[in-house]
């Protein structure tokens, strides 16, 4: 970790502070006249993304380098200078300036302090280290990466999901705070508008100003006259809207005495300046308290509590079964699944999705970290983990072990009629999705979380529906969703991440296949840039690509992305594996596997015969072999099933599947899947003798072009026979 320890003025040793003395002196400077200017700065320093032309993922770059603030932390100043009397006086530049240094040096030793205080408790770190303990096991050190582990919410995710989390609630709003959940929406996005378009006057206004008149503070300042003008909401409204959220001049932000401790202007972080004019420095605060305070205010209502919790449940479940309906379309997604043994409920899925001989078992919840939590407590820390996530991945479990013994379980869905599952299921994903951010979640469940995995089980995504709102935007075909979830499981323990954004961002640039060579991988926040840019293009009509070179764009236009397509499209069961196999490939073997199948396929073409190719899935006891043929269905299947019972065989192989292409268009025409235990066969061990004994080339060295078999040579369909005895006269 780079030294981030404050140097005493003098140019001496530097000296470790600890970090209340430090944020005592950070208070200090707060509170000082004219520092909003200072904030103000870093709101539009920080804040904002720069570009011109495209937005592009260099334009995102000063947001990951280190040497920004996060808006947790410019969170903290506005805290900080709320607990004294905010003056507004512009002081001079080189106070400013000034402001600006001390404050970035501050929250640097901030950062350090509280990461050593965290992991090693006053502990040489040496010593501490040597020992191999792991740190972040102790509730205390999950501060550091709750503080500082980021958002998992876009601004623009907020906006839409408020209006589907309250609008069930319209009523209560309008009968108890004067809005409806739209108008609020109004407002917020209004004063948004307001502030952009005040920022790019402000820029060409400040080039004919004395430097000594330069501040970014009125780009964030607005009146309910301006927010009347551009919103289309009545006067009345905005003020009941602005009078639910803003921090009046004459309060004092008194219990914030801590990074920890509870700050109110997060909760109100817009500004009443007393003389009729407001201040909103970051407009992200509003809208997350726009999203998570209402059901607050609704909580304190004993009459409306009960509906106020069930809508808010009602909300999680349906907006996480809807986003899967979107990749895997209506009929495979299943909701309030009730699961009996006998008459009496053995447990219950807000969400089944079924695919093929895969399923993903949905648990949602809607628990927050509390204020206890945050502050490292261990045992609040650990007893809110176990009520948003530990609970809901136990009863995960349950279904998971349910559908894997259905003739014990009878399934039935919200109006109790009976579900039939059709195919036996064999690969099952549990995910459990929150309703709210939950900080440093993906970091907590690998900490704590007792993951129970078997073959058929898999490790679980954690998330909330914020991300699945962005796993679901790029991953929206069945195997691209399922790819993730099984290369997730597998690096469940070897990633070192603090939000699920991160590893999503490399599976799309990468693919998260991860050697068996590392034991773990720490990939930074600056991963998820590429998603940033794609998700502004997209949701906020960015000028950009909406597109993330890598995994979703390496198959398109060549035969293996139109096998895969098919496979999708169809649902074969018997090919979900493979299907999700072959999206694992690395780059250079796909690209191999796709050269192959243009060069047998051309080659079935022109000489009318079967052309095949097979190939083991590396470290599973698994693998495919592909016919491109013209023959009668029922012989090709004697033919498919003959070769991958060879191969099968030859590779004491657990699983091997056969499928049938079309030569022309490679239409898959049929599917076949061996799992009979593999077993010692005299005749098997003859023929195999018989058969010439080539190790396969590597993908990535497959050229164009095919080989010509010779009429004595076993037949490559896989049958045992001689070339001339066998496909040469079909």
């Amino acid at each position: 970790m780079k030294d981030l320890s404050n140097e005493s003025s003098s140019g001496g040793v530097s000296v470790e502070r600890t970090e209340r003395e430090i944020f005592s002196e950070l208070e200090t400077l707060c509170a000082d006249p004219g520092y909003i200017h200072a904030v103000a700065y870093f709101c539009f320093r920080d804040n904002l993304i720069k570009y011109t032309g495209q937005l592009g993922v260099k334009d995102m770059d000063a947001h990951y380098e280190g040497s920004s603030l996060l808006r947790t932390e410019i969170a903290t100043l506005i805290g900080l200078m709320a607990r004294s009397k905010i003056i507004t006086d512009i002081p001079a530049p080189a106070t400013v300036q000034g402001y600006v240094d001390r404050t970035d040096a501050l929250m640097k030793e901030l950062h350090f302090a509280m990461a050593t205080e965290a992991f090693f408790g006053g502990k040489d770190r040496f010593s501490f280290l040597a020992s191999g303990k792991d740190p972040f096991q102790d509730g205390p050190a999950m501060r550091e990466p709750i503080f500082y582990g980021g958002e998992s919410a876009y601004n623009f995710q907020y906006r839409t999901l408020t209006q589907l989390k309250y609008e069930a609630d319209d009523n209560w709003l309008m009968m108890t705070q004067g809005f409806a959940i739209a108008d609020a929406l109004a407002v917020t996005k209004a004063i948004s508008d307001f502030h952009l378009r005040r920022i790019s006057l402000l820029r060409k206004e400040m080039r004919i100003q004395a430097p000594d008149q330069w501040t970014f503070l009125p780009a964030f300042t607005f009146a309910i006259e301006d927010i009347a003008a551009s919103s289309g909401v009545e006067v009345a409204t905005i003020e009941a809207v602005l009078s639910s959220f803003r921090f009046e001049s004459h309060e004092r932000n008194d219990p914030f005495t801590g990074l920890s401790e509870f700050n109110e202007a997060n909760v109100r972080p817009v500004l009443h300046l007393g003389d009729g004019s407001y201040v909103l420095l970051q407009h992200y605060q509003l809208q997350e308290s726009l999203y998570e305070s209402p059901f607050f205010w609704m909580m304190a209502d004993d009459d409306y509590r009960p509906i106020a919790t069930t809508n808010r449940g009602k909300f999680t479940e349906s907006y996480s079964s809807g986003r899967l309906r979107s990749v895997f379309g209506n009929a495979r997604v299943l909701t309030n699944v009730d699961i009996y043994r006998g008459k009496n409920r053995y447990a219950e899925a807000d969400a089944l999705v079924l695919f093929g001989n895969h399923a993903i078992v949905v648990q949602a919840k809607s628990k927050r970290l509390t204020l206890n939590a945050r502050k490292g407590n261990d045992l609040a820390l650990r007893d809110d983990f176990k009520k948003a996530v530990a609970n809901a991945y136990d009863q995960a479990l349950l279904c998971a072990d349910a559908l894997l013994r259905p003739g014990e379980f009878v399934f039935r869905d919200a109006t109790a009629k009976e579900l039939k599952i059709e195919e036996p299921i064999e690969v099952i994903f549990p995910m459990c999705v929150l309703a709210d951010h939950y900080p440093a979640l993906t970091f907590q469940a690998r900490q704590f979380l007792e993951v129970k995995t078997t073959e058929a089980i898999r490790g679980p995504l954690v998330t909330d529906v914020f991300t699945l709102d962005v796993i679901a935007e790029f991953l929206e075909t069945p195997l691209h969703f399922l790819n993730y979830l099984d290369l997730r499981a597998r690096a469940y323990d070897k990633l070192l991440v603090t939000n699920e954004l991160i590893p999503l961002s490399y599976h799309l640039r990468n693919n998260l296949w991860l050697d068996d060579k590392y034991d773990m991988v720490n990939l930074g926040d600056d991963f998820t840039a590429h998603v940033d840019v794609a998700m502004t293009v997209r949701r906020q009509g960015a000028s950009g690509s909406r597109e993330i070179k890598g995994i979703l764009t390496r198959y398109r236009g060549n035969p293996l992305g139109s096998i895969v397509e098919q496979i999708e499209a169809t649902s074969i069961p018997q090919l979900t594996e493979p299907g999700v196999w072959l999206l694992q490939l690395s780059d250079s073997s796909a690209s191999g596997l796709s050269r192959a199948l243009e060069s047998q396929n051309n080659a079935a073409i022109r000489d009318g015969r079967t052309k095949d190719i097979s190939l083991p899935f590396e470290g599973q006891r698994a693998g495919l072999t592909i016919h491109i043929t013209s023959l009668p269905d029922d012989v090709a299947r004697d033919k498919i099933l003959q070769h991958a019972r060879l191969k099968k065989y030859d590779l004491k192989a657990e699983r091997w599947y056969g499928m049938v292409l079309r030569p022309g268009d490679l239409r898959i025409r049929l599917a076949v899947v061996l799992t009979d235990p593999w077993q010692a066969n005299s005749g098997m061990d003859t023929l195999l003798a018989t058969l010439p004994r080539r190790a396969p080339a590597p993908l990535d060295k497959v050229a164009l072009q095919a080989r010509k078999i010779g009429r004595n040579e076993p037949c490559s369909c896989g049958s045992g026979l001689k070339y001339k005895k066998c496909c040469l006269s079909r």
